[in-house]
């Protein structure tokens, strides 16, 4: 099953909001198998970013892969220039995110909404059918005086 998220794009000048497209393994019956099965899917994606990222910033340079200058320009525009390069160079376990995400979720720090509709608990049953648009919302705590 095919879902479209909604994901920030960063930038100063084209910042906004474009979906992404993220291919599920199965269709989720309720909020917290949608989160498990969001989170099994980027973690594995990212595995597979790591296992073939390169880990060395000093390797040598003729086999490491030179970006285009359309390359360097799409990525200023977004606010950073990656080389491909992996820094802690491990793999995630998903066991772990999936739990992690979960107390997250159950703990109020983001919300999701399926088609501008609050998604609600995490045992709440939700129906999704190919191209919904998932929005996740990081809900985060603003610092400052009481005054």
């Amino acid at each position: 099953m095919k879902i479209l998220f909604e994901q920030k794009k960063p930038g100063r000048k084209t910042a906004g909001i474009k979906p992404v497209a993220i291919e599920l393994d199965c269709c989720p019956s309720t909020v917290g198998e949608l989160i498990a099965s969001t989170v099994r899917s980027l973690v594995s994606a990212f595995n597979g970013r790591a296992a073939s990222a390169t880990t060395d910033m000093d390797a040598d340079n003729e086999t490491a892969a030179l970006l285009s200058e359309e390359e360097i320009s799409n990525l200023a525009e977004t606010g950073r220039v990656a080389f491909g390069i992996v820094y802690n160079g491990r793999e995630e376990d998903p066991a772990k995110a999936v739990t992690n995400a979960l107390q997250s979720y159950d703990d109020g720090l983001f919300r999701i909404f399926i088609n501008g509709i609050d998604a609600g608990e995490a045992s709440n049953p939700v129906r999704l059918s190919d191209s919904d648009l998932v929005t996740v919302v990081r809900l985060t705590l603003l610092s400052g005086r009481m005054w």
